[in-house]
């Protein structure tokens, strides 16, 4: 008996049934696919060709803009800018990874990205220094260096997490692959303060690398000062912001930790000495800084400086959370743009949350009845959880808002720092910065995730 006739695979495509169509509309039909973790599935699994076309730099700039990235969960920072020595007893202090915590459930088709999140470590770094987590965007992390004052292992003084870091580094917990960025000019160091750091993407065609800035918040003298990385100039620059110095003409006041929401950085300032508060914000695409009051007067002392900026989903409205520690309660503010752009606070919600499952812990580690109530502090706060950290205990607590859930976490004590929400995105390679300043593509010739080689492009595709 014959068996059955089988119809010839079109010339030249693998056996892919679009080899008829060109590469222009190839890309039109991949870009209609939901997700970053259906492209990765589905590109490097039906042949050559569609790997070629998804890979390319242009076209993961458009996916990217059509397809928002997808929230795999969070990298939570165990320790800050970590010291390399023990404040108290100057003993060496062990570097820790951060902790990555899935959302639940997590999306279809992301199991591998997820794995390797859990997986990510410090050591895949360029081993120039401790690193700590300082922003997540598009799918990239960037880290700086430590707090360090010590020369040839002598001590000169206690460590400042105000410092500067001395080097940054932007890095891809997927693939593995980081960047190395050159080291900022000396006179940022001069009389400055640390504030913090955010990673900017760009959408724009331009070559084959991936093209982003870094942004360096500082105060110096009187008011803030930024100082940008290029990766396409790779030079520092530093621009002033004479706008705010008016409003810090005695000096640097109380500024919190800072927070990362909706393409901006937020910062609670108390002023003593002004009797003044408010919040500072930096726009990172248009690199102004402004100012915006707190819900109410007085707030700071009300809720002893515990008070954060929450990112939104959504809306995208500017949120604020703040904890009365001796009773466990959050309250939440909105700000209201629908009668003015200039907008004004509306009390959102009180959430109590002594009643949430797992709260035990909380009360365990003497946060509602002890004497040490300060030591209970809220570090982030974002995508329905508040992450509050014991100062006095290992651990974050991470409060789920719409399970009444706590979940604790393992850290450092008395030292804690972001936790991060990230995004699964695709991105085209990233540059790499030699001794002398110069940039080129990362290329990596070898054998790739699933098996095949590919020596243009330093893009993984995630078995998920």
């Amino acid at each position: 008996m014959r068996g059955k006739c089988r119809r010839p695979a079109p010339p030249g495509g693998d056996g892919d049934a679009t080899a008829v169509l060109g590469d222009a509309d190839l890309e039109e039909i991949l870009l209609r696919l939901p997700s970053a973790a259906d492209l990765a599935r589905a590109a490097p699994l039906v042949c050559r060709r569609w790997r070629r076309v998804a890979s390319g730099p242009a076209f993961l700039r458009r996916f990217r803009r059509l397809n928002p990235p997808q929230l795999l969960g969070f990298f939570v920072c165990k320790g800050g800018r970590p010291y390399r020595y023990d404040a108290l007893d100057r003993s060496p202090l062990p570097v820790l990874d951060p902790t990555f915590l899935p959302v639940d459930p997590p999306s279809l088709g992301v199991g591998g990205a997820i794995a390797r999140c859990r997986d990510f470590s410090l050591t895949s770094l360029p081993s120039v220094d401790y690193w700590s987590l300082a922003d997540s965007r598009d799918g990239l992390l960037l880290f700086c260096s430590s707090c360090d004052r010590s020369i040839n292992g002598h001590h000169l003084d206690l460590p400042d997490r105000r410092d500067i870091p001395k080097h940054f580094a932007v890095c891809n917990p997927l693939s593995g692959h980081s960047a190395l960025l050159p080291a900022p000019d000396a006179d940022l160091y001069l009389v400055s303060y640390y504030l913090g750091a955010a990673l900017v993407i760009s959408d724009k065609d331009e070559g084959d690398s991936l093209s982003f800035e870094v942004l360096i918040a500082t105060f110096f003298h009187k008011g803030p000062r930024l100082c940008v990385f290029s990766s396409n100039s790779q030079e520092w620059t530093v621009l002033p912001c004479p706008d705010t110095k008016k409003l810090y003409i005695f000096g640097m006041p109380w500024i919190d930790d800072g927070a990362h929401a909706s393409g901006r950085m937020y910062w609670v300032v108390h002023d003593w000495v002004m009797e003044s508060e408010h919040i500072l914000v930096l726009e990172l695409q248009t690199k102004k800084f402004s100012t915006i009051n707190l819900p109410c007067s007085g707030m700071c002392e009300k809720y002893d400086s515990n008070i954060k900026v929450m990112r939104s989903e959504g809306d995208n409205d500017l949120r604020v959370v703040a904890m009365v520690r001796s009773t466990c309660t959050l309250h939440f503010w909105r700000r209201d743009r629908s009668r003015s752009a200039k907008g004004r606070w509306l009390k959102e919600d009180v959430v109590k949350f002594l009643s949430a499952d797992g709260v035990v812990d909380l009360l365990m580690g003497g946060v509602a009845y002890c004497n040490n109530a300060m030591a209970l502090r809220i570090i982030d706060a974002g995508e329905g959880f508040v992450f509050i950290k014991h100062n006095e205990t290992p651990w974050v607590f991470v409060l789920n808002l719409k399970e009444m859930t706590v979940q604790k976490l393992p850290n450092r004590e008395r030292y804690s720092g972001h936790a991060l929400p990230y995004r699964m995105a695709l991105s085209p390679l990233l540059p790499n910065f030699d001794e002398e300043g110069n940039h080129r593509a990362i290329k990596k010739k070898g054998t790739t995730d699933l098996g095949q080689t590919s020596d243009r492009f330093s893009f993984h595709f995630i078995p998920l």
